[in-house]
């Protein structure tokens, strides 16, 4: 079980499984239901010549039925801390299928790891983007990807509203793992 980021979104968890090639991800968009992710990992493991199935899963995932689990104590402004879904999902996965279960949150390490050659490319093309748009004395706009393509948009799309994973478009919810087919060239959520 690999907790990652996602409050509301769970395109953090369904595009590194995606990548990693990881079979089941939960997404905080989707209420899960343990018995049937029981049930898909344990056929996961079996199918698996090397013995082992994995789940990645967004901090904000819920039981179906259940709230987001929150965590340590609350800060001046009573808010708790989220997470902890992972660990919770990891001891109810043991209770049901009787196999040991690894529990890794990676949060902090993700963010931590070198960048790749798309992330430098784009780094480098949001740079001399945002430049150009200085240089033309363009304000109120910032730097995007949107459908595959860089363009620069109104600074208030940040304030529009929460992104979420397009369902339909980009998860098998029944399933719990994203539409392959689908996540090339779109965008991963939804405002």
């Amino acid at each position: 079980v690999v907790e990652l980021f996602g409050r509301y979104s769970g395109e953090t968890a369904l595009v590194t499984a995606y990548l990693a090639g990881v079979k089941r991800t939960i997404i905080s968009e989707v209420p899960f239901d343990i018995e049937r992710l029981s049930d898909l990992l344990v056929e996961d493991k079996a199918a698996n010549p090397s013995n082992y199935a994995m789940v990645t899963i967004s901090e904000g995932a819920r039981l179906l039925g259940g709230e987001m689990v929150l965590s340590g104590a609350a800060d001046a402004f009573g808010h708790r801390k989220l997470g902890g879904i992972g660990a919770l999902t990891g001891e109810l996965l043991k209770e049901r299928t009787g196999e040991g279960i690894i529990f890794q949150q990676v949060a902090y390490l993700m963010r931590s790891g070198n960048p790749d050659s798309l992330d430098l490319m784009v780094a480098f093309n949001y740079a001399v983007m945002a430049a150009d748009l200085a240089m033309e004395g363009a304000s109120g706009r910032m730097v995007a990807l949107r459908g595959g393509t860089y363009t620069s948009v109104p600074i208030s799309v940040t304030s529009e509203g929460v992104k979420r994973v397009d369902i339909d478009e980009l998860y098998d919810a029944e399933n719990y793992r994203p539409k392959v087919r689908h996540v090339i060239g779109k965008p991963m959520f939804l405002y």
